[in-house]
């Protein structure tokens, strides 16, 4: 086995005393991680692209470790005419005192379905030229889903990289907790996992949400570390955790989980400001049904999970999520209501795919529950590969339709404005392990979620919950 990069070493020792599992790194994994030891400080570094609100436009993220010029340059692939874009420079200090120079330009006057090569840095010191193909006004698509992927067992990590040679795909949608954890170790963790996986995220429009390892909730800093390393688009809020775009036949809505899970820390404010831009969002939608028949969000905490550790998802946080609490609003009855299609999480660490959430008729009362669903599909992608290893399973929820506990990640297909092809990928047997078609010719009006019993947990810090008067019955967690 070849040696071990360094900050491999020193998070292997570390996560030896926080964890039982074993793990035995494969040589493809070991083969892929980057040694950003090695890498000259005076380059850029951690390439990364994301889309905008403008099908026209490409946004690049990079890092440098000197407070130095930063530029962009691109052109189109097979032509000699080049554009340059200054930078805009942020100085990151994390709460525990490390810094990043993080940059950011955007490429403008693009042209749907053309492939663009780009550089970014400084004359003499500038990265190695990257390709990416502007997204087309039109189908086909092939979308990569994942979630919870860390440098530490990440063992989809040498096949996400095959992948990226293979250009498989035009859009990368990540469901939270990245690294393990991108501020730990003094950021060598982020370093390493966006330095290893640049390859597909400088070439593919990397679209990410927070997770709760991403919060950083023991230094209170309030995701500082990802908000300063994405750049998503702008809904206006001054905030990267929920956005939302289009691409061809689908609408896009990243949101944040996170803001009910760390509410008691952070404040109730940003679980309205979402709410209130995801009820407008919607409705703007739903109007435009017509050109972009399918609404596909993703986030974090899941609303189910039939996993062993299934506390995870009857905890307080990922009901308040799902059903809401006292003047917060839950996500899942907006969703019905607003007719959501898809809806993909991870923070599981496998994948279980759901029958569509319907109150009547159920999927088993209909021949093909996936044509034309009568409620949101729900897709748990947290399989990529971390420390903790495998979610393992108990007794499955009522409409849980596939269970599968390989590392791998899921891949969907959106061949036309009707039909939409999903499927999980095992990078352990090197094959698909499930697999559907959804197809939609009209917009089904979902019916009300039946409302279920209601049962009021305490988080454990969360005071005021605790101190209410006692003809109020809460059962609390601990």
């Amino acid at each position: 086995m070849r040696q071990l990069p360094q900050l491999l070493l020193l998070v292997i020792s570390v996560l030896q005393w926080t964890t039982v599992i074993s793990w035995n790194p494969s040589e493809a994994l070991l083969a892929a991680l980057v040694d950003t030891s090695q890498l000259e400080a005076g380059m850029p570094q951690q390439v990364h692209i994301a889309v905008t609100k403008k099908n026209t436009e490409m946004s690049a993220t990079w890092v440098t470790f000197e407070d130095v010029p930063q530029q962009l340059e691109f052109r189109k692939v097979f032509t000699t005419k080049t554009k340059y874009v200054q930078a805009a420079t942020t100085k990151f200090v994390n709460p525990t005192g490390w810094v990043r120079y993080i940059h950011r330009a955007v490429m403008t006057d693009l042209s749907p379905g053309e492939s663009y090569a780009y550089q970014v840095g400084r004359p003499g010191y500038l990265s190695k030229e990257f390709v990416f193909k502007q997204l087309p006004l039109q189908p086909p698509y092939n979308i990569l889903v994942f979630g919870d992927l860390g440098v530490y067992n990440g063992e989809s990590i040498p096949a996400l990289l095959q992948e990226a040679a293979k250009k498989s795909f035009d859009l990368i949608v990540n469901v939270g907790d990245m690294a393990y954890d991108l501020f730990s170790n003094n950021g060598q963790t982020g370093d390493q996992y966006f330095a290893t996986l640049e390859p597909l995220f400088a070439t593919v429009p990397y679209m990410v949400v927070a997770g709760n390892h991403e919060a950083e909730e023991n230094f209170n800093a309030n995701y500082t570390t990802y908000r300063n390393s994405f750049t998503m688009p702008d809904e206006g809020f001054g905030d990267n955790q929920f956005y939302s775009f289009d691409v061809g036949p689908i609408h896009f809505l990243g949101l944040s989980s996170e803001y009910y899970g760390f509410y008691y820390l952070y404040g109730m404010e940003p679980v309205f400001n979402q709410y209130d831009w995801l009820v407008k969002d919607l409705e703007a939608a739903n109007k435009n049904r017509a050109t972009r028949p399918w609404i596909v969000s993703f986030f974090h905490r899941p609303f189910y999970c039939s996993n062993e550790n299934s506390e995870e998802c009857n905890a307080f946080e990922n009901r308040l999520v799902r059903d809401g609490w006292l003047q917060m609003p839950g996500l899942e009855p907006l969703f019905i209501e607003q007719g959501v299609d898809i809806a993909f999480w991870g923070h599981e660490h496998s994948y279980e795919r759901f029958y569509p959430r319907t109150p009547t008729p159920t999927y088993k009362e209909v021949a093909d529950p996936y044509k034309n669903p009568a409620g949101p599909i729900y897709v748990i992608s947290g399989s990529a590969g971390c420390h903790s290893g495998y979610a393992y399973f108990g007794d499955p929820v009522p409409f849980s339709a596939a269970r599968v506990n390989d590392y791998g990640y899921s891949r969907m297909y959106v061949p036309n404005a009707t039909h939409i092809h999903f499927e999980q990928y095992s990078v352990e047997k090197n094959a698909v392990v499930d697999e559907m078609w959804i197809t939609k010719d009209k917009q089904t009006k979902f019916e009300k979620k039946t409302k279920e019993a209601e049962v009021i947990v305490c988080h454990p810090k969360d005071m005021h919950c605790h101190k209410q008067k006692e003809s109020e019955q809460y059962d609390i967690e601990h």
